[in-house]
């Protein structure tokens, strides 16, 4: 069985771990890149535990089975611009770093993952839940809009990778709207 939960504050090596795991299976699916992971120090990944275990602008999931950690994703208030995070979109909710480990995709991990984000996204008050796709990522795409996000047709450098782009995908989180 697999379970869903937020990082923690002592989730630090855990994350280190994980970050390490997913940008070595897929380096073009992340702004930041395997040696920006193994340069970050043991107090780097602390900070990074606590951000997102310690604010209401931040949130980030691991998915576990039998102890191990399987999956990942992480949610930020706000909208990625010009290759920044930009705050003041309240009413967005940002979901990035999403990963499963290949010998677990397509078991419904990375649609429970999606769903603690969504569930997050409500309680803070977003209406908009983004998500951002490397252009190369076709199963990515896919499982986004199997998940009723639409390409939003703007695109950005991959910050690791400028010679590929971001697609911005997006999901209305009112009930009933219709996503334009």
């Amino acid at each position: 069985m697999v379970e869903i939960r937020e990082i923690r504050r002592s989730d630090a090596a855990l994350l280190r771990d994980l970050h390490l795991r997913m940008y070595a299976d897929a380096p073009d699916a992340f702004s930041e890149t395997l040696a920006d992971a193994e340069a970050m120090t043991a107090a780097d990944w602390q900070a990074r535990a606590e951000r997102f275990a310690g604010t209401p602008e931040a949130v980030a999931f691991a998915a576990l089975q039998d102890g191990a950690t399987i999956g990942f994703v992480a949610g930020f208030v706000g909208r990625w611009r010009d290759g920044a995070m930009r705050r003041d979109a309240r009413e967005t909710v940002t979901m990035a770093r999403a990963w499963v480990d290949p010998q677990q995709r397509r078991k419904g991990v990375g649609r429970a993952l999606a769903s603690a984000v969504e569930s997050w996204a409500i309680q803070a008050g977003a209406d908009v839940l983004e998500a951002q796709v490397t252009e190369n990522n076709a199963p990515a795409i896919a499982f986004y809009e199997k998940l009723a996000f639409r390409d939003t047709g703007r695109r950005e450098p991959l910050r690791s990778n400028p010679a590929l782009q971001i697609h911005f995908l997006s999901r209305s989180l009112r009930r009933g709207a219709v996503d334009e």
